[in-house]
């Protein structure tokens, strides 16, 4: 708890609260309005589409940035240009406004590819690396709260205030969260300062830094598999409450809100454990993935909304020890310098498995059934679990800078590490 006492880490712990939330909201207003409009499982899981092609597209470009901009800078830029993409949608006001829906939400996920690597950067430089895994732990608890918060909020703001109303909240709760995180001291790296590389240039060198790390790809690797079989169930919570429960899609609320309570549950476990799991999060990840698997089993085959949401809280309780270890690992074994491409290739290899899991994921929950594609991507979840303790033996020591002693060479000083 020491950390509260950290002003860089407060400012960067609210104003992720606050886009975060706002990110949230807006994604189950979303889906809410989308399905209403719709009436189509394809259609929502367009909006995931529109959701995952950022990834893919703008992902490794961003990393590049990222690592060559102020972090802060970054963070806050972001925000306020998501909150200026949101004005469009206060013309929607039919069926015909799906596709521009569709726009807005593929733009504001665009900028989104420069914040979350940004924050993930920012984290070590504020804290330390050596205290990562007890940050990200902290940062779990706001997740939980909002992912406890945020949706309901949004679904009983979407039905009182309508979906225009609740556009304008999310803007001004964007623009509360600028100011903030430009307040975080995370500049840019100094490294930065001194390259004078190209684009692509950089982009290579991200790529060669991941290849290089057995534990990287290790985590890639685990991601994807987890990705391809649950990466379509982010947006088919709305289509189980109305087709598998006979509820109206306002409900989902409900659930998400069973999945947060849970998540702030076990992101206070998380933190309270944090000294003992310092050395542990190899394991923690592989088995908190089997875990959350198994749940989402339960949730697929659940005959009524009570069990769904006994279902979906013991998900929740799962997931803060999954993203905190998963997030440490990567923030314990790279460098600052290169931290903003490592989070952009990771998002990349996740999205690949998002986009064919959301592309199969409509289109066979209309054919099969949204139980039976739940399931599935349950079990593909489990397995990327034995995956994960299967190739993930240990969890590495704090990644340290070569230390760097002078050298006269034809009259000059030059670094070289150690």
């Amino acid at each position: 708890m020491s950390l509260l006492h950290n002003r860089g880490f407060v400012l960067l712990w609210s104003g992720q609260f606050l886009g975060i939330l706002a990110d949230w909201s807006l994604r189950t207003m979303v889906l809410i309005w989308v399905y209403g409009l719709t009436r189509s499982g394809v259609a929502v899981s367009l909006v995931g589409l529109a959701e995952a092609l950022p990834l893919l597209a703008l992902a490794p470009v961003a990393g590049v940035f990222v690592d060559r901009w102020s972090r802060s800078r970054t963070m806050a830029s972001s925000v306020l240009v998501r909150a200026t993409l949101l004005l469009p949608l206060l013309a929607v006001s039919g069926r015909t406004g799906f596709p521009l829906i569709l726009a807005v939400t593929f733009c504001a996920n665009a900028a989104s590819q420069f914040f979350m690597p940004a924050a993930s950067a920012a984290l070590p430089v504020v804290v330390g690396t050596e205290r990562a895994g007890q940050a990200n732990s902290l940062l779990s608890l706001v997740q939980g709260a909002i992912a406890a918060v945020g949706p309901a909020t949004a679904a009983l703001l979407y039905a009182a205030v309508s979906p225009h109303g609740v556009v304008v909240i999310l803007i001004g709760v964007y623009l509360l969260a600028a100011p903030v995180l430009a307040l975080v001291p995370a500049p840019r790296p100094v490294a930065a300062a001194a390259a004078r590389t190209t684009l692509l240039t950089e982009m290579r060198d991200g790529l060669r830094y991941v290849r290089r790390s057995r534990l990287l790809l290790a985590l890639i690797a685990m991601a994807f598999v987890a990705l391809l079989g649950v990466g379509a169930l982010s947006v088919l919570d709305v289509v189980f409450v109305t087709r598998a429960l006979h509820l109206r899609s306002e409900t989902v609320g409900v659930l998400f809100t069973a999945s947060g309570v849970g998540q702030v549950v076990g992101g206070l476990g998380v933190a309270l454990l944090g000294r003992w799991i310092a050395r542990r999060y190899h394991l923690l990840l592989g088995l908190s993935t089997i875990a959350n698997g198994i749940a989402l089993v339960g949730y697929a085959l659940a005959p009524s909304l009570p069990i769904a949401i006994v279902a979906l809280l013991l998900s929740g309780l799962s997931f803060p020890s999954l993203i905190v270890s998963f997030m440490t690992l990567i923030q314990l074994v790279t460098d600052d310098v290169y931290m903003g491409r490592v989070m952009s290739l990771v998002n990349t290899g996740m999205a690949v498995a998002m986009i064919a899991s959301l592309t199969l994921g409509g289109a066979l929950t209309d054919i099969f059934g949204v139980r039976q594609v739940i399931g599935g991507g349950a079990v593909m979840l489990i397995a990327a679990g034995l995956l994960s303790l299967r190739i993930i033996r240990r969890t590495p020591e704090p990644y340290v800078k070569p230390a760097r002693e002078p050298v006269r060479v034809a009259g000059s000083t030059v670094g070289v590490a150690r």
